[in-house]
């Protein structure tokens, strides 16, 4: 197969004896694999996931609009922890002020910022099972011989000529002294965790609960123990812990004890409680009757409470509200369709962090869906962000796939390179118009030198995951001749973009 011929950019000839000649417009080809905005899915930084480069940005050098700083960010809250760690002086009164006072909640507010700048869990898990753990110190600095680690085991006493919680200096670099001084603050973050939970403390018992039930800071699995301790933290009425020990219940098959505690912890805010509750009423699971508004009043309370640790609530209600919830048909006069309302659920969801949704305004700023404008910036950034939360099926790789193909007028140009990578990253996790998408590249020569044979194996992919278009491309009956080709650019140019709409308008 020759190279492309620029006086003729719309095909290229193939004298193999496959005979077939294929179609090289990039923005047709593109359009045949972006992301299919009728399906949704179920369930800035100084490059992406896989290393490629940053996401285009604006002339002027702006994120656009939709940005929000980062001041207050999780980001910027561990760095100025990082930054206390540095003042010796500042941890040493903290501790001072833990080991004086009877507040447990102060001494749990301690516990818990040691493990924010402390030694990672695993690695802290590690040390633990090869026996390197310290004492925690006493506000003088020495070691107290009662004093008990994790698990309530007796610490043995060691020499320490020195505070052996004193931190080690800054953490940009991790050399074995630092990372010996994270791992000394770990330790007595554990120490007090432990301490407060035998001593009652709700919060610290849940903590607890949750160690054995993932096996965290040296604490082996237990799910027993576990429960043990979110049952005790319910009882100290920790919102939480009622939907740890429902979840349990639920697990048992004890529907009613499941539901009376979810809907105490709902009572509480909790999200999870409530989304739980939700989904029980709009299916009638758990024993309840199925009761759409009932469940569609405890999504909605879900989603306005949703977190970085539970965005989906948001998502779904975006999802509902826009038609695009297909495992339930719920009738309008439950939830009336708003695609403005359904954009700031989807919006809120994907400022948490969640990747279906930020996949879900990728489309929406790429084709001008939900009352958006075509905004190449905002759509290349939005699915960068959902490759960074852990895209998948693909589908996001494959819109800036898409996008780097045929690049954005006034915007960016195309890159082969990345929409070659993307493509490929996509097609590694099984998604069929990403194989396709790397049988056109091979077949017309996009990053890669022109390789018919390779190009077969990737239509034949796809043609066997469902690909339509890989089906049609292998079809003796669908071979590509002139006046296919030239139906094929048509329809699609007329479902494409106008002209309009392809040009980027900075903001």
């Amino acid at each position: 197969m020759g190279p492309v011929d620029p006086g003729n950019p719309g095909m290229v000839s193939n004298i193999n004896n496959n005979n077939m000649t294929v179609p090289n417009n990039r923005h047709m080809n593109r359009r045949s694999w972006s992301p299919n905005t009728t399906d949704p899915l179920e369930a800035s930084t100084p490059g992406n996931s896989y290393g490629f480069r940053t996401p285009p940005r604006r002339p002027d050098g702006s994120p656009g609009p939709g940005h929000r700083s980062g001041t207050h960010s999780k980001q910027s809250s561990v760095a100025t922890s990082i930054s206390l760690l540095n003042d010796t002086a500042v941890v040493a009164k903290y501790r001072e002020a833990a080991i004086k006072t009877n507040d447990t909640t102060l001494q749990l507010s301690y516990a818990k910022y040691l493990l924010e700048i402390g030694e990672p869990s695993q690695t802290y898990s590690l040390a633990v099972l090869n026996g390197e753990q310290q004492q925690p110190p006493s506000s003088s600095g020495s070691v107290s011989p009662t004093s008990s680690g994790p698990g309530g085991q007796p610490i043995s006493a060691q020499s320490n000529s020195s505070n052996p919680m004193t931190p080690m200096g800054p953490t940009d670099a991790e050399t074995p002294e630092s990372l010996m001084g994270k791992r000394q603050l770990t330790q007595e973050a554990v120490y007090w965790i432990d301490r407060l939970a035998k001593e009652g403390q709700p919060e610290a018992q849940y903590i607890r609960g949750i160690w054995y039930e993932e096996g965290l800071y040296g604490t082996k699995k237990s799910a027993d123990k576990a429960l043990k301790f979110f049952q005790s933290s319910s009882k100290g009425d920790f919102t939480p812990a009622h939907y740890k020990v429902g979840y349990l219940c639920e697990k048992k098959k004890d529907n009613n004890k499941a539901i009376v505690l979810y809907k105490k912890a709902a009572t509480h805010n909790d999200v999870s409680a409530n989304y739980r509750l939700a989904m029980a009423y709009l299916n009638g699971e758990l024993g309840q009757s199925k009761n759409m508004k009932t469940g569609l009043q405890y999504l909605k309370r879900a989603a306005g409470f949703a977190t970085r640790e539970s965005p989906m609530p948001a998502y779904v209600l975006g999802q509902i509200l826009a038609r695009e919830y297909t495992k339930l048909n719920i009738p309008d006069d439950v939830a009336f369709p708003d695609d403005g309302e359904a954009l700031e659920w989807y919006k809120k969801a994907a400022e948490l962090g969640y990747g279906p949704a930020n996949f879900k305004l990728g489309a929406c700023y790429e084709f001008g869906t939900l009352g958006c404008n075509v905004d190449p910036f905002l759509s290349v950034r939005h699915y960068e962000r959902a490759v960074l939360a852990g895209d998948s099926n693909g589908e996001a790789e494959m819109g800036l796939s898409g996008w780097y193909l045929s690049g954005a007028e006034n915007c960016f140009e195309a890159d082969d390179s990345l929409a070659y990578k993307y493509a490929l990253k996509a097609a590694e996790k099984g998604l069929a118009k990403a194989q396709y998408a790397l049988g056109y590249y091979h077949e017309v020569g996009i990053s890669v030198p022109i390789d018919l044979s390779v190009a077969m194996d990737y239509y034949k992919k796809a043609a066997a995951n469902g690909d339509k278009d890989a089906i049609a491309r292998l079809s003796d009956k669908n071979r590509f001749d002139r006046n296919t080709l030239r139906k094929s650019m048509k329809k699609i140019k007329q479902a494409g973009r106008s002209t309009k709409e392809q040009t980027c308008a900075i903001m």
